[in-house]
C-alpha cells in the first residue's frame, strides 16, 4: 500500500486506536486471501523447533527456522495460515 502512494520504504501505519488496527488489518487479509490461524502457525512454528532442536542449541537459530517455515506456509499456501498479533 505504501508502493501505492509513493510514500518513502521506511513508512509506517499510525493508528489512534487498537480497534482501527484490528479493521485494517482484518481488510488486508481479505484483500491478500490469507487468514488469521495462530494454532496452525504455533503447529507449525512447533515441529520446526523440535524437528531442528537436534542439530542446533542456539535459541535464536531455532526461532529463525520456525519463522522461515511460517512464511513458508503461507507462500504456498496463502489462505492457510497466517501468524500475526
Amino acid at each position: 500500500m505504501r508502493r501505492q502512494v509513493e510514500l518513502p520504504e521506511g513508512t509506517l501505519p499510525l493508528y489512534r486506536a487498537e480497534r482501527t488496527v484490528k479493521h485494517h488489518r482484518g481488510l488486508v487479509r481479505k484483500k491478500v486471501g490469507v487468514k488469521y490461524d495462530q494454532g496452525e502457525a504455533r503447529r507449525i512454528a512447533e515441529r520446526s523447533i523440535r524437528k531442528e532442536a537436534a542439530a542446533k542449541n542456539r535459541p535464536a537459530d531455532l526461532i529463525n527456522i520456525a519463522l522461515e517455515k511460517v512464511v513458508e506456509a503461507v507462500e504456498s499456501a496463502p489462505s492457510a495460515v497466517l501468524a500475526s498479533t
